[in-house]
């Protein structure tokens, strides 16, 4: 499919998955003055399975089974119960409509009418963090984060729907996001039997959305080898045994031909296999992956592991050491991991050059060590004024802490400007070390008498010094060519147009690479420097590409001069 085909079913998928997660919040709060969909039936059930049926592991105390006379450890055959009773009964109870089901108690079996009541009355339960979960769990954030994810989604779809990675990319998060409100968000409800029958086939998309993201981590590191083939595609079979096995649950349910709840292969826990089979995929994918892709790679791939690994991790983790205190890490973790993850591969799909971690981390220890030694002055400073005026007046105290304050606030500035210099010096030595390197060389450049002396040495130091994977240098012919390309290229007209370097992935240009800088000679544009993407992934810093620049200009400057001087000395011959 063309570009524009491929946007608009994306966002297509993106607002059905938008329009689903708001009809999600107001199944359960309700719109206006009318009450919600949503309801409960006061129980807990699933620890043991009958055939055709569930048996009651609970019931809430003064909630609709309880008030029904239903009690732990009853049996309830849906066999007699219309579908839409089912799916009431299996997925979510519909808000004060009364359903009659037969019930089994010892060898007894009775006819019980319970009526569900509403799935929220309050949300003021049990202090702050009780509360954050009861957000994050039913009522107004899951919905939420579907609408968040199903943004991004789009916002890719929108900006690099003609990129395979990028499709597939937005089709993983849409994909995810309508499994979450359609298969795993079994919190809605309606009167009509159509969304109870798409909610139940939902829960394949799920299974669906790990096979794209086993297939995204494909298009990186090609060509696959044997064992990455082998582990690609003994997922896609995990995936297909789960979505066949939902199927035939789903076919079950709705036919009563058999009991859904018969044994299967649940044993072999497909689901939580496949997931740690699209890890080890993501991971292998990386490891295989070479110099600025590897990057791409990570930043890509690592956010789809936290969000698709994350309940796992967190039903692992919750089985282990059940604590509060961990339940209430793991509550928060399920708020972020949503937030977070959309919002970093929408970065990664949009930005060519990642972020510069080295960058990053020489900010956040600026910041760190300045407030540490600024705050430190202060604790010593108040302890030695404290010590020594003890027995001053509470306003001689209060006038001392003032100008204590008021000088550091002065010499913020100074201890900034200190504590950057020094830790610039540890996190960019090398990159220092290498710009000076090239603006040395820039600076004898129009020394050299031999123009492919010249270029070779210009190409090995830019190769050396700029982590450059290749350099080249399309120079004009005089007949309207720059090296391979035309003078009417795209890019050649920007770079006869500018003074500066010229990013070449936003022009459609023949000219390839990651960066071109004008060769400007005597006002007009003699050649160009073009840089390919650095080897280990890194982006080109500002004042990096400032040298850069310089060594462009010399090199075009002194190739000018070296050919004029050719062709004076060819006509003082032939003179």
């Amino acid at each position: 499919m063309q570009s524009a085909v491929w946007r608009t079913v994306l966002l297509s998928l993106c607002a059905i998955s938008a329009f689903f997660a708001v009809a999600t919040a107001f199944c359960v709060i309700g719109i206006g003055d009318a009450p919600p969909w949503s309801g409960r039936w006061g129980w807990g059930w699933g620890s043991v399975q009958i055939p055709f049926g569930i048996q009651l592991d609970a019931v809430d105390p003064g909630g609709p089974a309880d008030r029904a006379g239903l009690r732990a450890g009853d049996k309830i055959d849906l066999r007699k119960s219309s579908l839409q009773e089912r799916y009431w009964v299996m997925v979510r109870a519909l808000n004060g409509r009364p359903v009659a089901l037969w019930v089994q108690r010892g060898a007894v079996q009775k006819r019980v009418a319970v009526t569900p009541t509403r799935l929220f009355t309050t949300l003021n339960i049990g202090g702050w963090w009780r509360q954050f979960w009861i957000f994050i769990e039913i009522p107004v954030l899951q919905p939420a984060l579907v609408v968040w994810l199903a943004f991004f989604a789009g916002l890719i779809a929108w900006r690099r729907s003609g990129v395979r990675q990028m499709r597939l990319l937005a089709l993983t998060l849409v994909v995810y996001s309508l499994s979450w409100v359609l298969g795993n968000f079994h919190q809605w409800t309606t009167p009509w039997l159509w969304s109870s029958v798409l909610q139940d086939f939902g829960t394949a998309l799920g299974p669906a959305a790990i096979a794209l993201w086993i297939l995204l981590s494909s298009t990186f590191g090609r060509p696959l080898s044997a064992g990455r083939r082998i582990v690609q595609w003994v997922c896609y079979a995990m995936i297909a045994a789960q979505i066949g096995l939902n199927v035939a649950s789903t076919v079950g349910f709705i036919t009563l031909w058999f009991d859904w709840n018969a044994p299967t292969l649940s044993w072999l826990h497909l689901g939580e296999a496949s997931i740690i089979g699209g890890f080890v995929c993501s991971i292998l994918a990386i490891a295989a992956s070479r110099g600025a892709e590897r990057q791409r790679s990570a930043w890509i791939l690592v956010p789809l592991v936290l969000l698709f690994s994350f309940p796992l991790v967190e039903e692992v983790l919750l089985l282990l050491y059940p604590t509060s205190d961990l339940v209430n890490v793991v509550t928060s973790l399920r708020a972020t991991v949503p937030l977070v993850v959309p919002a970093a591969l929408t970065y990664a799909a949009l930005s060519r050059r990642l972020i510069d971690i080295g960058f990053v981390l020489n900010r956040a220890a600026v910041f760190s060590g300045v407030s540490f030694i600024v705050v430190g002055i202060f604790m010593l400073v108040e302890w030695m004024l404290g010590t020594s005026f003890s027995r001053a007046s509470h306003l001689t105290s209060v006038v001392i802490s003032a100008a204590l304050a008021v000088g550091l606030g002065f010499s913020v500035r100074a201890i900034h400007t200190r504590v950057d210099r020094v830790l610039d010096h540890i996190f960019f030595r090398k990159r220092h070390e290498d710009e000076t390197a090239i603006r040395a060389f820039a600076d004898e450049a129009a020394d050299i008498t031999n123009d492919a002396t010249l270029l070779y040495r210009a190409k090995e130091m830019l190769e050396t010094h700029a982590d450059a994977s290749f350099v080249s240098f399309a120079l004009g012919d005089g007949a309207g060519r720059y090296g391979d390309v035309s003078e009417n290229d795209p890019a050649i007209v920007a770079l006869r147009d500018r003074r500066k370097a010229l990013d070449l992935q936003t022009l459609s240009t023949e000219l390839r690479g990651e960066f071109a800088y004008p060769m400007i000679a005597q006002g007009r544009l003699f050649g160009a420097l073009v840089l390919g993407p650095k080897r280990h992934g890194e982006s080109y810093a500002p004042d990096e590409s400032s040298a850069i620049m310089q060594l462009a200009r010399t090199v075009g400057g002194t190739l000018y001069a070296l050919s004029l001087a050719k062709v004076l000395q060819e006509h003082h011959l032939q003179a």
